[in-house]
């Protein structure tokens, strides 16, 4: 069975990559750097915010993630480092073809295009860290924070279309939520939640008992454009006044 892994290069993506090697033998992973756009700060504390979103989430994620380097692996796959927006350029289709995958996973990655989707229907698996009913596209385990939306919070295993996180659902599942929570652990739930729910699914595609779903509510699709300094402010002062805590509170009592 040969598995190629397509994902970006942050830590979250290695916490990624480690789980599911623990589990499987990769044939390949492809790591495609991505880089925010220069944030645009209206304000001081706008750009205040940002750095302060950003300082959090590596300290979470360093946490909570990094101590997934000493899993133990079933191999020691091919790393192919490429440039940002490379994913679908012919040197990369060429190396995946090379490989000949049984089944291809993506995470954070550019939007597969339509050679790849069509060399290999339905066997390209992408973890979504959020729900697609609810949001679809880019910043998907940020926006029902922004947007008091905690119901929201969870993780989509799809398979690949045309479209934007459009495919057929393989699973999902909500985050659980406690009392101590922050924006960054909600956010860093969908990623640990989504990492174990395409585990399952890779295991259920072996056995041949995956159920697909189709999709029949699209939800609110995100660009990148959108997760702005401006943002980040709204929901550093949601944290800071306690309103975030009240929210979390009020949906465990709901």
């Amino acid at each position: 069975m040969n598995i190629v892994v397509l994902v970006s290069h942050q830590l979250r993506h290695r916490y990624f990559i480690n789980h599911l090697n623990t589990h499987f033998p990769l044939s390949a992973i492809i790591i495609e750097k991505f880089l925010y756009p220069p944030p645009y700060s209206f304000s001081k504390e706008e750009q205040l915010a940002w750095d302060w979103f950003f300082q959090r989430r590596k300290e979470y994620e360093n946490k909570n993630m990094g101590t997934s380097d000493y899993l133990p692996a079933k191999n020691t796959p091919e790393v192919h480092r490429i440039p940002p927006g490379q994913l679908n350029s012919p040197g990369t289709i060429n190396r995946i073809k090379a490989i000949n995958p049984d089944l291809i996973v993506l995470f954070g990655t550019s939007r597969v295009r339509s050679e790849l989707l069509k060399r290999y229907p339905g066997r390209i698996f992408n973890l979504h860290v959020g729900l697609t009913e609810y949001c679809r596209g880019s910043s998907c385990n940020f926006w029902p924070i922004y947007n008091e939306c905690l119901e929201f919070m969870g993780a989509t295993i799809h398979k690949v279309d045309e479209g934007i996180d459009t495919g057929e659902i393989l699973l999902r599942e909500s985050i659980d939520l406690s009392e101590e929570e922050d924006e960054q652990s909600l956010a860093g739930k969908t990623v640990i939640l989504g990492t174990a729910l395409m585990v399952k699914t890779i295991q259920k595609w072996k056995e041949g008992s995956l159920t697909p779903i189709p999709q029949t509510e699209k939800g609110k699709q995100y660009f990148m454009r959108e997760f702005t300094p401006k943002a980040v402010l709204r929901v550093k002062r949601m944290v800071e006044s306690g309103q975030l805590q009240s929210l979390i509170r009020a949906r465990k009592q709901g």
